[in-house]
C-alpha cells in the first residue's frame, strides 16, 4: 500500500492514511496517521504477539488502557506498547483526534486493517465486532500472529478459533 493511501474504518470512527508503508520499510515499520472522529467506539482489549507500538498525538486527546491502568493522553504525549502488553485506545471526546502510529515489524498489519475497514464498510463488522461468529473467528485466526483479542481466553481461542475458521471456509464465510 502506497504513502498517501487511505483506510477508512466506519464501524471504529477512525481514518488512516498511510505514512510509510511494510514495502516502503522492508517490513521493518508500518507508520500511519490515524484521525479518531469524536466519540470513537472502544475497541476490544488486544496484544500484538510480537509486534512494538509506539503513539503520539498529534492532535484532540485520547483514552488509552495499557496492562490494566487507564489515562488521557493529549496533544506532544507519546506512548510505548511492547509486545504482548494488552491494550486499548480510543477517542472518547468530543473533537477529533489525531494520532502517529507506528507498528514495529509491520508484518500483516496493513492487509488487516484494511480487510477489517472493508468488513466494516460492508456491514460486516460492527463496533461490537463481527455480526458473523464464524467470519470472525476466521478473521482472528487469520491475523493471530498481528491482533490477539483477550476475549475469549486464549487456550479458548487456540483450540475453537481454528475450528470456527475451518467451518466458515467449508461455508464460503471467508474474511
Amino acid at each position: 500500500m502506497p504513502t498517501g493511501d487511505v483506510i477508512s474504518n466506519p464501524a471504529a470512527k477512525m481514518t488512516l492514511r498511510v505514512v510509510r508503508s511494510a514495502g516502503e520499510t522492508n517490513g521493518e515499520l508500518l507508520e500511519l496517521e490515524a484521525t479518531y472522529e469524536p466519540g470513537s467506539v472502544e475497541p476490544l482489549e488486544h496484544f500484538h504477539p510480537s509486534q512494538d507500538e509506539h503513539f503520539e498525538v498529534l492532535a484532540g486527546a485520547m483514552e488509552a488502557r495499557v496492562a490494566g491502568e487507564s489515562r488521557t493522553l493529549t496533544a506532544g504525549d507519546e506512548l510505548d506498547v511492547p509486545a504482548r502488553v494488552v491494550h486499548a485506545m480510543w477517542n472518547g471526546g468530543t473533537e477529533t483526534a489525531r494520532v502517529l502510529w507506528q507498528t514495529r515489524p509491520a508484518l500483516r498489519t496493513e492487509e488487516f486493517l484494511t480487510l477489517v475497514a472493508r468488513l466494516a464498510q460492508e456491514g460486516k463488522l460492527t463496533s461490537k465486532g463481527a455480526r458473523d461468529p464464524l467470519l470472525g473467528a476466521a478473521l482472528m485466526h487469520e491475523y493471530r500472529t498481528e491482533f490477539r483479542p483477550t476475549n475469549p481466553p486464549g487456550p479458548v481461542q487456540a483450540v475453537a478459533f481454528p475450528a470456527l475458521a475451518a467451518v466458515a471456509r467449508i461455508l464460503g464465510r471467508r474474511p
